[in-house]
C-alpha cells in the first residue's frame, strides 16, 4: 500500500456517517407518537366537551321531544357510534 492510499482511506474515515444511534432514534419515535396522542386526546377531549355543553343546554327541550322515542334513538346512537368507530379503525394508519 502506498503513501497517497493510506491518506485517501485516512479522508475517507474521516467522512464517514456516523454509526446508527438506534436509542436515539427510538427516543425521537416515542416524542413524536407522545405528541400525535396529545393531539389526538386533545381533539376527542374537546369534542366530548363540546357535546356535553350542547346537551346540558338543550336538555330541557330534547327532553319533551324525545322521551317517546328514546329507545329508538339509543339504537339510532348505538349504531352511529359503531360505525363512526370502523370508519376510524379503517382510517387509522398501520
Amino acid at each position: 500500500m502506498t503513501d497517497v492510499d493510506a491518506r485517501l482511506r485516512a479522508l475517507l474515515r474521516e467522512d464517514a456517517p456516523p454509526a446508527r444511534d438506534s436509542h436515539f432514534r427510538l427516543a425521537v419515535l416515542e416524542r413524536m407518537e407522545r405528541r400525535h396522542a396529545v393531539r389526538k386526546l386533545a381533539a376527542v377531549g374537546g369534542l366530548g366537551l363540546a357535546a356535553t355543553a350542547l346537551t346540558i343546554v338543550l336538555a330541557p327541550e330534547l327532553s319533551r321531544m324525545l322521551a317517546p322515542n328514546v329507545l329508538l334513538l339509543a339504537g339510532g346512537f348505538l349504531g352511529l357510534a359503531a360505525g363512526a368507530w370502523g370508519v376510524l379503525q379503517i382510517q387509522r394508519p398501520v
